[in-house]
């Protein structure tokens, strides 16, 4: 019935086709920038201002909604739509390693980074995040590299919480440099690095839409079947890049897992470290992000499995 648009840019990552989003909604937008309201999707009502003050006038006007009803419902949906997956019966899940930080970590003070691709998405999914500004993320700007940069400077300005970025392979060799600043500037941020050798979200494209075609999507030597997609879908016993030598070349701790026994383990090591420390989780490629959206399309379209 209503849209409360604060500060958004309608990209297609939120909308789907944009002419069937909200189509039958009231719209209103706010934001700062003046050339936003009414770029992507028509506002009924438009308003440019800064959200802070826009929202402190709106708070004198409105008043407390009675939401249990809401809330039952939105925990109802929690129950019938719950976020699951299947555990593989000998490779460790990057939704699995999300999950398992998630239980040895939920009782304490951590802010979660992230780069751009699968492991992004597996995030927002597995980590039960419980407080605003504890996950620093590009969202819709896409912004590979981002994570261990973002969590170096959240450990700067909150030196006694515990920062983990949780990257990719592809994510993380953008700005792997960042590791010097870490070591050299005493910042004990912690990796933790979901490897599957691949530009994961990409190969999830190409499964999924473009016949397996590869289009250097898998970061490894070209005469390596994985090249082609022709890999067998679990760990392959050719490893590359080699992370624990390059983070240690850093003079970081790192760690390398390939079992799942060794997983738990891992873990407890990466975040008893007082040190800036790897842990490299080796996963498999052909795990796919769900529920999903093709592009272009709608809800209504979505991919469950």
């Amino acid at each position: 019935d209503l849209l409360l648009a604060f500060g958004v840019r309608f990209d297609d990552r939120v909308t789907g086709k944009v002419s069937e989003f909200a189509k039958h909604a009231t719209i209103v937008h706010i934001d700062v920038d003046p050339s936003e309201v009414n770029k992507i999707k028509a506002a009924d009502i438009g308003v440019v201002s800064d959200l802070k003050y826009a929202l402190e006038e709106l708070n004198k006007v409105v008043e407390t909604p009675d939401i249990a009803d809401w809330l039952a419902k939105i925990q109802q949906w929690k129950e019938t739509e719950r976020l699951s997956y299947r555990e593989h019966p000998s490779a460790i899940l990057p939704q699995q390693a999300i999950h398992e930080l998630w239980k040895l970590t939920k009782d304490r003070e951590t802010i979660i980074a992230t780069g751009v691709g699968q492991h992004q998405m597996w995030t927002a999914q597995f980590y039960k995040f419980r407080k605003p500004r504890t996950w620093l993320s590009s969202l819709g700007l896409g912004t590979m590299g981002f994570g261990l940069p973002a969590a170096i400077g959240a450990k700067v300005a909150h030196p006694d919480k515990l920062v983990i970025d949780i990257d990719g392979d592809g994510s993380l060799l953008m700005n792997i440099q960042e590791m010097a600043t870490a070591y050299c500037e005493k910042i004990p941020v912690k990796v933790l690095l979901l490897d599957n050798q691949h530009l994961g979200m990409v190969v999830q494209w190409e499964d999924r839409f473009h016949a397996r075609n590869r289009a250097h999507t898998y970061l490894g030597p070209i005469d390596q079947p994985e090249a082609v997609g022709r890999g067998e879908g679990v760990t392959p016993r050719f490893h590359y890049p080699d992370f624990v030598t390059i983070a240690r070349g850093f003079n970081w701790r790192a760690r390398l897992i390939r079992e799942k026994s060794e997983l738990i383990d891992g873990l407890k090591e990466m975040l008893e470290s007082e040190e800036p420390f790897l842990l490299d989780v080796l996963v498999p490629y052909q795990e796919h992000v769900l529920p999903m959206i093709p592009a272009g399309m709608t809800i209504r379209e979505l991919i469950r499995e």
